[in-house]
This record gives structure tokens, sequence and C-alpha cells, in this order.
């Protein structure tokens, strides 16, 4: 046997349960373990790196998320291959990135042998991060790769890596068939799953590309074929039902393509005509605006002079009004200052402010003052007005005088110290208070008195009084009789301010009260001098004011002259004005009334300029009086014409309602309707051409499911070329091995019936399904019931509906046995080698026929223990000879695989471990 390249190992770490699992893949193996220890995890595990799209991936019943999180449950997580490839040895490695990213793994792969020493450093597995710089400082260059660029490599595609790796190890003959090599190489990974379901499925998927892979809803195309012809005779019965409302329809459409006509005569003109009245109404508002601005200017002139008389006429009105007051003030003051002069008023005013002021200094002096001060203040003034009336009595004659004859001043001043003052002013006459009746022995006591009382000290026997502190008595001459008089005056002055501070101080409040009532009429009297002397100005004025007053009405009279010559001439202004804006109001009103009729315009959103339109014989002329009306009368024709075609269509409606439909798609509504009037008008015709159409539906059939029946011919055809490459190769225990098509008879002759029966009407035979039925229609319409019945519960027919499948093996004894599902099959060694074959033959089939034989594929065979060793070994031989490895999975050993791989526990049963000193290789002798 040639070299077979492909994988070589597959190795664990820290994933799936294993802290380290290497088995070999180049070789057949038998995994012993007891069950649920994690064979199947091993095996499942290359579906990562040779299916590496989860999509099409199966584990046993677990989801993806739980998948992932069991074989990459850290960064330190790795599924790894090593291949044997004719350009070199190469590994390919799948490597967890750790909970953070989800469980999420990446592809990467390197050129050389796999050593799993590169994947650890110090006792301990490499983080993904760190593995390429580690890899690399032992001369490996590691590539990451995603999930296309894998499979691209795997099976030959092209890639970014073209020029620095190649792992080509599933030389597909298309590479559009990656999807079904990864279905069937994921069931051969699960051999106990594989059905004859499947293998009818991985059998139309080989083969696609020979099919048509058509999907024909046979209901579907009976009806649409058939309901033509039933709704042509339906609208053909419509058509005879309907003659008198289309008769209406036509009258309609002849009425319309008049209204039309003169529409479209009239769009133009009147549309001119809107243009030619928009530059009229321009040229007569520019126009009649300038006479009207002229106007304006006027009115403003005139307005200008009327206020400037009004307001002079204000003006004067308001001095008239001063003067009118001025008159009437000075006759009340005349009224009230007739009688009176000033200097009465004036003294009046001085004796009341006097008193005034007297009564205010006595409030004001008495305030702070007892009664007993003033009372003693009032006496002692009383004593002092006293002596000076006595002094000034005795002037000529009294003691003082007398004493001053034999004594000096001084010595009369020093004993005055002793003496009451008055005594000094006692006359000394004959008929006065002192009487001298000896002058000597009064000289002579003055003399000695006068020596008593010497240096302000009055010596005494005993005694001595010192004097100095008593003031001496002041008299007064002869020559001071008028200073007497005026100390006098004010003395008694004092006196009689005295007594009316006393009398004020007694009654305080009284006083102030007077006093401020003595104040408003002071402000009363001086108020009414400042009005006489204001009285007196006037009276200087009279005449003057009388003159101007005179003036005033005269400029009034002559500024309200004015002013109506001015009225007059605005109301002329404003009758003109009024002329102008009337003519202005006509033209708006008439562009009012065209913009209105103009904005209820709809011949824009009909169709009357279209070749279906009666041309209007009337000349027709449009002026600008008249032009709303005419207008008007237009939107009139065209509501009529939007009604007709209302009524047109509505009226269509009714008839296609009625079952007409044929005529809905033409592609304006004219054609539409006048092919309507003319099957009305050649219903005969119309008749013909239902009849023929009936004719053609069956064949329309025919033609639709004949590519299912020419597929099913190709399949069995194909099928028995498959069959035949099968018997060169020696087939495990067996003789002979097919895979047998069986149609469906019910189905298949339902179909041949339809197709023969339309090929006999293409040779001419004359058919019409709608009259009354010949024995062969029957039989036609019989097969349309079968398979409208049956494509309404498939929602279609396809070419897997059309047949089974049936597995046919011959034994070595000879015996020929047919089972329709691989289940049936009489032993477990039969049915796995069933299974084995048509996974191992349709893969095989995919390949390239020039390099089919160069690669090695691993296949798993779970519960191996099952097949007894001359089956198993006849299965090595088999899958060997079509290029598949098998990989045994059982809880024993055997020892028909070329090496055994237990799998042991560690860390107290918590990992599983699998190491290459653990394979046991078996030697096989030649008998055996």
């Amino acid at each position: 046997m040639s070299k077979l390249y492909g994988l070589s190992k597959l190795a664990l770490l820290n994933t799936a349960g294993y802290a380290k699992c290497v088995i070999p893949l180049n070789k057949s193996a038998s995994i012993c373990a007891p069950n649920n220890t994690g064979k199947s995890s091993v095996i499942n595990a290359l579906q990562f790196p040779l299916i590496n799209d989860l999509r099409l991936t199966e584990w046993d019943g677990h989801d993806l998320e739980e998948t992932r999180k069991f074989y990459f449950s850290s960064d330190q997580s790795y599924i790894l291959l090593e291949a044997n490839l004719p350009h070199g040895d190469v590994v390919i490695g799948v490597a967890g990135l750790g909970k953070i990213a989800g469980y999420a793994h990446q592809f990467f792969c390197y050129p050389g042998k796999l050593d799993l020493n590169d994947f650890t450093q110090d006792k301990s597995i490499i983080k993904y991060t760190k593995l390429f710089n580690h890899l690399e400082s032992k001369g490996k260059k590691a590539v990451e790769l995603k999930a296309q660029e894998l499979n691209a490599l795997l099976i030959g595609g092209a890639t970014q890596f073209d020029g620095d790796i190649n792992l080509k190890m599933i030389p597909l003959n298309n590479v559009q068939d990656a999807s079904i090599y990864k279905e069937i190489f994921r069931r051969i990974l699960n051999l106990h799953k594989l059905g004859a379901q499947d293998v009818k499925r991985f059998m139309l998927r080989v083969f696609e590309r020979h099919m048509s892979n058509s999907k024909v809803d046979f209901y579907e195309v009976w009806r649409r074929a058939f309901d033509k012809v039933n709704h042509s005779r339906r609208e053909l019965a419509a058509l005879e039902s309907m003659q008198e409302p289309i008769a209406a329809l036509e009258q309609m459409l002849d009425s319309e393509s008049g209204i039309k006509g003169k529409l479209a005569a009239y769009a133009p003109k009147i549309d001119m005509a809107l243009v030619e009245f928009a530059d009229y109404q321009e040229s007569q508002m520019s126009e009649l605006e300038a006479q009207l601005e002229d106007i304006e200017q006027e009115k403003h002139d005139f307005e200008q002079k009327q206020q400037l008389y009004l307001q002079q006429s204000g003006d004067i009105a308001r001095r008239q009004a001063q003067i009118e007051q001025w008159f009437i003030d000075y006759s009340a003051l005349k009224t009230e200052f007739e009688l009176t002069n000033h200097a009465t008023l004036k003294t009046n005013l001085q004796l009341l402010k006097k008193e005034y002021e007297q009564l205010s200094f006595s409030i004001n002096s008495a305030q702070g003052q007892s009664l007993h001060t003033l009372d003693y203040r009032i006496n002692e003034n009383n004593k002092q007005i006293k002596s000076l009336k006595l002094q000034l009595k005795n002037l000529e004659f009294n003691l003082f005088t007398r004493m001053r004859e034999d004594l000096s001043l001084k010595e009369v001043e020093e004993i005055s110290r002793i003496l009451n003052p008055d005594i000094l002013s006692f006359a000394t006459t004959s008929q006065g208070e002192v009487d001298i009746h000896d002058e000597d022995a009064f000289g002579e006591f003055l003399a000695n008195l006068s020596n008593s009382v010497k240096g302000g000290e009055l010596t005494l026997p005993g005694a001595t009084i010192k004097l100095k502190k008593l003031s001496p008595v002041q008299m007064q001459s002869g020559e001071n009789k008028a200073q007497l008089k005026a100390q006098l005056e004010s003395l008694q002055q004092s006196l009689v301010e005295l007594k009316q501070q006393r009398e004020v101080a007694a009654n305080v409040v009284q006083k102030q009260q007077e006093r401020d009532a003595l104040y408003d009429e002071l402000m009363a009297l001086e108020a009414t001098l400042k009005r006489f002397e204001q009285y007196q100005t006037m009276l200087q004025s009279v005449e003057a004011q009388s003159l101007l007053k005179e003036q005033l009405d005269a400029e009034r009279e002559q500024v309200d002259s004015y002013l109506q010559d001015i009225q007059r001439n605005a109301s002329s202004i404003s009758d003109r004005r009024s002329i102008i804006l009337s003519k202005q109001d006509l033209i708006k009103r008439q562009g009012d009334r065209l913009k209105q009729v103009k904005s209820e315009r709809i011949d824009h959103t009909l169709d009357i300029v279209s070749e279906q339109q009666t041309p209007y014989p009337v000349e027709i002329n449009l002026d600008f009086d008249n032009l709303a009306d005419v207008i008007h009368q237009f939107n009139k024709d065209c509501h009529e014409l939007r009604n007709l075609a209302v009524n047109v269509r509505n009226t269509y409606l009714h008839i296609y309602n009625a079952g007409i439909t044929k005529f809905d798609n033409e592609s304006d509504e004219f054609t539409k309707y006048q092919k309507l009037i003319s099957a009305y008008h050649n219903i005969d015709n119309e008749r013909d051409a239902v009849e023929k159409q009936a004719r053609v539906a069956l064949t329309e059939v025919a033609a639709t499911i004949k590519g299912l029946r020419e597929d099913l011919d190709r399949l069995r055809r194909e099928m028995n070329s498959f069959n035949k490459g099968i018997s060169q190769h020696r087939i495990s225990n067996l003789q002979a091995f097919k895979i047998n098509v069986i149609p469906r008879k019910m189905l298949v002759d339902s179909i041949d019936t339809i197709i023969s029966t339309s090929d006999s009407y293409e040779k001419g035979d004359n058919l019409d399904l709608l009259s009354e039925l010949p024995t062969d229609e029957k039989a036609v319409t019989a097969a349309k019931d079968h398979l409208i019945k049956l494509a309404s519960e498939k929602t279609g027919l396809t070419l897997t509906d059309l047949f089974d499948i049936r597995f046919e093996v011959v034994n070595r004894a000879g015996e020929t046995e047919h089972f329709d599902k691989i289940d049936s099959a009489g032993s477990n060694g039969t049915r796995i080698t069933i299974k084995l074959l048509c996974g191992m033959l349709f893969i095989r089939y995919l390949l390239s026929d020039q390099e089919q034989t160069l690669y090695r594929i691993p296949i798993y065979i779970d519960e191996a223990a099952d097949i007894d060793p001359q089956n198993q070994k006849a299965i090595i031989e088999t899958a060997l000879s079509f290029g598949f490895v098998p990989i045994f999975a059982s809880v024993k050993p055997q020892i028909s695989c070329d090496y055994l791989v237990p799998i042991r526990s560690v860390k107290d049963g918590s990992q599983n471990w699998v190491d290459e000193k653990d394979w046991i290789e078996v030697e096989h002798s030649e008998a055996s």
C-alpha cells in the first residue's frame, strides 16, 4: 500500500477533563476506559479544527456555550493536531482564550512536528498570549488563522498564507462541497446517530450538482395553469353579462373625448389671457400707485399746513386762556384791595409782627425758669427801680453829697460798704430824711467813721470786720441824671418783660396757642400784602393786556379762516384719492377673482391633451371683463370631466368586479378601456381564445414537473455508477453492498401519466379538459388530485419525495438481504459496516479522483466491543482500503487495532491522562 498523508496525532492539553491526552491517528487504535470516562470527548475535539464552523458541529446534546466552556475553560487549554503532508509535517492548534473572552478559541498553525514540550515551561502550560514568542524562541514561526482561512487551507482553497504554509489534506473535487463534507464527517464521528434518512440526504447533497434541485408546488402549478383557463372562462361569461354597462362606458368615453377637446382648446388661451392680465394689472397698478403717491404727497403737504395752523390756533387759544385767567385774577384782586392802601397793610403787619416776636421771646425766656425765680427777679427789679427813683429825686441834696463835703470819694465809698445803699440817697433838705442840726459834730463823726473804715476793714472796739467782699454803693451825681433816667427806663422795661414771662410761665400752653394764632395771622397778612403788591403791578398793565387780548382775537380769526380753506382743499384731495383707490380695488378684485378661479383649476390634474379628444369647432375670444367667468366655466367643465372620469372608473370597476380583469394590466387607462370595448364588439373571438388557452394548460403543467422526473432518472443512473464503483473494492465481510433508489410508484406513475398525456397533445391529439372527460382524461384528473394532495401535505414536491432508498447486502454465504432502515439490519457488525460504508463512500465520492488515495481520514466507532474480532478486522481493512483510519472506543481493549490506548486518571481521579508512553502497539501475525 502506498504511503498515506494526513493526520498522525491528536493531543489535548488541559481541556475536556484531560490534563494531557495524545492518541495516534495514522493507524487504527483502540481507546479503552470505563464508560463515561471521556472517550468520545477526545474524538469530538476533532470537530474544532476539522469542521471549524460551530454551526455544523454536534456535541451529544450539549449547546455551544456549554461546549466552549468544557473545552476552553482557560487560556491554557489546547487541542493540537499533527499532520504529515507531502511538503512536510505541520501542527494545527486550537487555543482557548479563557473566561474573560467568553470561552472563545483561536486557530493557529506552524510547520514542524508536534512536541508538547513546546507548550510547557517550568512544568506549567504556557498561556496562549505568550505562546508565539515561546515557539519563536524554539525556531518555530506560528500564524493565527480565522475559521474561514483554516477551512480554505484544509481543502486547498486560496488564502493569504499560500506562500507560507500548506495544510491541504481534504482534496475536494469542488470547494463548494465543503459543507456537505463537514456534515458527513461529523456523522462518521458519531456513527450511532447515522440513519437511512441521513444517507438519503447525503446522497442528494453529493449528487446535487447533477440535479435541477427544483421544488414543485404541484397544487400551485396546476392552479396557476388552469386558473388562467378558468379565469378566462369566467371573464367570458362576465363579458356576455356586462354588455349594457360596456355600451354605457363607450358612450361616457365619447363624452369625455368631447370635453377634453373643448378644454384643450380653452386651456392655452386662458393661460395666455392670464399672463396678459397680469401685465395689464401690473402696469395699471403701477400707474395708479404713482398717481396715489402724488396725491399722498399733496395730502401730506396740506396736512403739514393744517398741523401748523392747528398748532398756531392751539397756541393762540392757550394765550387767550391765559389772558382770560389774568383778567379774572385782576378782577378778584381789584374787588379785594380797591379801598385799601399799602401803608395801612404795612403798619398792621409790623405791629402784628412785633406782638408775635414779643410773645415768642417771652415763651422762649420763660421756658426753663420757675415761677419762684421769676418772682425773685421781679422783686429785685422793683428794688432797683425804687432806689433809682430815690436817687433821681434827691439827686442834688442827699446824704452822699453831704458826706462828700467832709470826705473824699474813696472814703465815702469805703463807708458805704456798711450802710444800706438807699441811706446815701436820703435827702438832706429841710424836708428830707436826714436832718443835720450840727454840721461840726456831724463832720467830726464822719472823720471818726472814716478813720474806723480804712483798707477795706472796719475797726470797732474789740473787733475788726473785713469789708472787701461788700461792694461800695455807686451813687450818681447831678451830671448823670439822664443816665439815671435811662437806667430807670431799662429796669422798667425789664420789669414788664419779667412780668410777661411770669404770666407766660404760669400758662405756657395757652400762650403757645396764642403765638401760633398770631403766626397764622401774620402769614395771612403777609400773603395779603403780596396780593396787594400783585394788584398794584397788574393795575399798571391793564391797558397792555387789553390790547394783547384784542390782537389774539384777530389772530385766532385769521388762523381759523386758513384752516377752513385747507379743509375744503383736503376734501377735494380725499375725493380724488378715493377714485384712485376704487380703481385699484376694482383691478385688485379682478385679480383676486382670477386668482381664486385660477386656484380652483384642476386641469393640470387631468389628461386633456392626450390623443383621446374631439377637436373643439367654436372660435374662442376672451376679454378681461369676462375672463373670470370663462375660467369659472372652464373649471366647471374640468370638474365635469373629472366626475365623468370617476363614472368611467366606477363603471369599469363594476365591470371589473363582475369578473372581467384581464385588461387591467394595460399600461394606460385608454388602452384598457378600448380593449374592453373591442372585446365587447368581438365577443366570438374571445370565445375561441378561451378554448385555445385551455388546450395549452396541461402542457405547462407537464413541463413544470418534467424536471423532477428527469432528476429521478438521473439520480438512479448516478447511483448505479456509484454502486459499480463500490463493487470494485473489498467490502468488509460482505460480498456486495448497494444503495438502491426505489421510486415511489403511485407518485411517479401520476407524474408519468400527466407527462405522457401532454406529449400526446403536442403530437396533435385533441384535448379539452374542461369539456366532458374521456377515459384517459379521467386518469389525468386522478393523477392531478393525487399530486395535489401530496404536494399540499409536504408544501411542495422535491426529488426526495419521489423515491426511497434500500440497502442491498450480500453476505459471504451469498445470501442477499434488503434493509429500508440501517438499524433494522441483522447484526451489529452489519449495521456498523453499512454506516461506515455509506459515510466513507460519500466522502470518497467528494474527493478528487487524483488525490483521494493520498490522504487518510479518521473515523470513530463507539462501543466497538459489540463487534466480533473478525468483523473488526474486516472493518479495519475496508476502511484502510478507502483511505480511512478507524478509531475504536470500548471499555476493554480491542486487539484487532494497531494500537491500544488506555486512559488513566490522575490527581485523585479529577483529570484523565494519556501519554505516548501509554500506547501499546499490537503485533499482528501474517496468519492472523
